[in-house]
């Protein structure tokens, strides 16, 4: 049992081991613009497919509602029955020169009785019906609408991804440059402790920032890994996305006009006509439906066996029109005229709160990148002074006029500057690239 386990183990082990390359063993496939990755997003993602299937499912409930506005059918039905006891029926005996009074047994009817009936009929006014017609159709744009906004929440969300692997990607940048400052401090530190010019210490805190700074690396590289995996899910895992943009291409104050985008308020304006309509549609539910009925039977009777040839067949047939009208008594009808109605009032409602809520998301958008481009000019300059600082520094360190702990302080504010100005590039590509996806709805 313990040998079975064991070999379970390692069997599992091997899986572990051999996951990530089956997970990116997938072909890969380089991207140098956003505007690459969101064209083959769209290609690519189900739920780009799925939309198409939702536009076709719309097209075919308004066709759906055409239909039922004229409500066509051909009832047919078909029977033989045989009646092997015919009902006896008691009519007065006089009719057959009888007493007064009294009743004669007599059984009326024949035994096999086939019957084959065609019922054509359909509405010609109803008003409930028809009223749906127009109700499908606003239906069909907030479908088409949601979709906007189904799409427009996908190239968001891939303009988040896409500057979070970008910034991941120009931070590892920074911190293998500074890795490579780490290994010549400690490379110093080293020389002057085996001359006996300084204690272990020193040693230990120049190892200590170099691993400090190795594990950081590690965690960007773990951290860029899970955001390809992410930005692979959008093309169904089909490839393995490489991005080759650098992130110091948004550096750059760029022109952009003012964020437009009224999908939500469409969203919410064709929501309240749905709202509408529905409501009228079921006030018309109450009111009469005026209809063509008729009926073609024809019938074939006989005491001697079905379809016998001496039997007789007789045919009647009917045309005319039908008024029906369900009295507005019916609770459920009632009670959903009012729920309708109601749903209509709240949908007005949210029209007016919308168009304030668009309106500021626009210029929030806006003003997001403003605020992105004012920080990364702040931060520029803060690096180019923690750069000096460190370089003033560590010239001093090797004239031996100065501690290490202030020359390694010196590297991390530096690195910290570095990798503030690389957050803020990306904060500018993703708020820029935010208000492009935008203005394209």
């Amino acid at each position: 049992m313990r040998k079975l386990v064991n070999i379970h183990k390692h069997k599992l082990l091997i899986v572990i081991l051999f996951l990530p390359v089956m997970v990116w063993s997938q072909e890969k496939k380089e991207f140098h613009t956003l505007d690459e990755v969101l064209a083959f997003a769209k290609e690519k993602k189900v739920s780009f497919r799925n939309d198409i299937i939702q536009q076709n499912l719309a097209e075919l409930t308004r066709k759906t509602a055409v239909g039922n506005a004229f409500n066509p059918r051909i009832p047919v039905s078909a029977q033989v029955i045989d009646n092997m006891n015919l009902q006896t029926n008691y009519i007065p005996a006089e009719v057959f020169g009888g007493l007064p009074g009294s009743f004669r047994e007599i059984t009326m009817g024949l035994q096999y009785v086939s019957t084959f009936t065609i019922q054509p009929q359909f509405d010609i006014i109803n008003l409930g019906s028809i009223s749906r017609i127009k109700l499908a159709k606003t239906n069909q744009e907030l479908v088409a609408n949601q979709q906007k906004i189904n799409e427009w929440t996908i190239y968001d969300q891939l303009n988040g991804i896409y500057f979070n692997i970008l910034s991941f990607q120009g931070q590892q940048q920074m911190v293998e440059q500074n890795i490579v400052i780490a290994k010549q401090i400690l490379t110093i530190v080293n020389n002057r402790f085996e001359e006996g010019l300084v204690r272990k210490q020193d040693v230990n805190e120049a190892e200590v920032n170099l691993i400090r700074l190795q594990d950081q690396l590690s965690q960007l590289q773990f951290n860029i890994q899970i955001q390809q995996q992410n930005l692979a899910l959008f093309f169904e895992n089909e490839i393995n996305p490489i991005l080759n943009q650098n992130i110091r291409d948004f550096d750059h104050k760029q022109i952009l006009t003012e964020a437009n985008n009224n999908l939500w308020v469409n969203h919410y304006q064709l929501r309240e006509k749905v709202a509408e309509q529905e409501w009228k549609a079921a006030q018309k539910q109450q009111l009469p439906v005026l209809g063509f009925v008729s009926s073609f039977n024809w019938q074939n009777l006989s005491n001697e066996s079905f379809f016998h040839p001496n039997s007789n067949w007789i045919r009647y047939n009917y045309v005319g029109l039908r008024l029906s009208w369900d009295l507005p008594t019916t609770v459920s009808k009632y009670s959903a005229v009012k729920e309708k109605k109601m749903q209509w009032q709240i949908a007005q409602n949210e029209i007016d709160h919308s168009m304030l809520e668009n309106e500021t998301r626009n210029k929030n958008l806006l003003v997001e990148y403003e605020k992105a481009s004012s920080q990364l000019e702040n931060f520029k300059k803060i690096q180019t002074l923690k750069e000096d600082t460190y370089q003033k520094y560590f010239d001093q360190y090797q004239e031996n006029i100065l501690s290490l702990d202030k020359l390694l302080t010196a590297q991390t504010d530096m690195l910290l500057s570095q990798l503030n100005v690389i957050t803020a590039l990306a904060g500018i590509g993703f708020s820029e690239n935010k208000i492009i996806i935008n203005n394209k709805f």
